[in-house]
C-alpha cells in the first residue's frame, strides 16, 4: 500500500527541467556536418514579444570556396553573420541574410523542423538540394578541417524515370488471294452459214 502511494505521488511530482525543455522547436544551433567537420553553424531564436519574428546567426569560415554542394579551401577564424529578418510560416522559419557583394541580394535560407535533433534547411532560389542539418550544443566550433580536403555533402538520389511501354506491333497486313493469269478473250470468227458466203479477210493470202 505505501509503495503504491509512493508510486503515485511521483507521478504528481513536476518533470525535470531537461525534460520539460525537449527539444521540440527550431530554437537552438543547427550544423552542416560533413566528413567530421562542422562546415557551417545557424543560431536560430524567436525575437522576445514579437509573435512569428525569429533572429538568427550563420557561423561560417571567413573564407571558403563552394558551388553549393562542395566546400574546399576552409579558413578560420570563423565568422557570424547577423540576420536582417525571420518570419515564420506555418511549420517553417525564413531567415535572410546581407551579402555585402556589390549587386547581390540578400541569402535566404528556410529551416524545417525533421524530428528533434534534425533539421532540414533549404537555400530558396538555388535550386539545391536541401541541406539535412543536425542539432548541436550552443557555440560549436566549426571545423576541424584537414589542410586541402574538399568537403562534399550526400545527394538525394534522383528517382529513376519510368521507362514508357514499347510501342505495339503493327498488325501484319492481310494476304491478298491469289490471282490466275489474266487471259484476254479471244476474237471469234464467225462462220457463214451459207459455204458460198465464205471470203478470206483482206489480209490472207488468194492462191498458191
Amino acid at each position: 500500500m505505501v509503495a503504491r502511494i509512493l508510486f503515485l505521488l511521483a507521478l504528481l511530482l513536476p518533470l525535470p527541467a531537461s525534460a520539460q525543455r525537449a527539444p521540440s522547436t527550431l530554437e537552438g544551433s543547427w550544423a552542416l556536418q560533413i566528413g567530421g567537420a562542422t562546415i557551417l553553424r545557424f543560431d536560430l531564436e524567436p525575437v522576445p514579444g514579437k509573435a512569428g519574428e525569429w533572429r538568427a546567426a550563420w557561423v561560417r569560415p571567413s573564407s571558403y570556396a563552394s558551388d553549393g554542394n562542395r566546400f574546399s579551401r576552409l579558413t578560420l577564424p570563423a565568422e557570424s553573420v547577423r540576420s536582417m529578418a525571420g518570419l515564420e510560416f506555418g511549420d517553417t522559419v525564413e531567415v535572410s541574410f546581407p551579402d555585402p557583394r556589390p549587386g547581390a541580394i540578400p541569402d535566404i535560407f528556410r529551416f524545417r523542423l525533421i524530428d528533434p535533433d534534425a533539421a532540414e534547411m533549404v537555400y530558396v532560389g538555388t535550386g539545391l538540394a536541401p541541406y539535412l542539418l543536425d542539432r548541436v550544443a550552443p557555440g560549436t566550433a566549426l571545423g576541424p578541417f584537414r589542410e586541402g580536403a574538399t568537403y562534399a555533402r550526400t545527394l538525394p538520389r534522383e528517382a529513376e524515370p519510368v521507362p514508357e511501354p514499347a510501342p505495339e506491333p503493327a498488325p501484319e497486313p492481310a494476304p491478298e488471294p491469289a490471282r490466275g493469269p489474266v487471259i484476254e478473250d479471244e476474237p471469234v470468227l464467225e462462220v457463214p452459214e451459207d459455204p458460198d458466203d465464205f471470203r478470206l479477210p483482206p489480209s490472207g493470202v488468194v492462191g498458191r
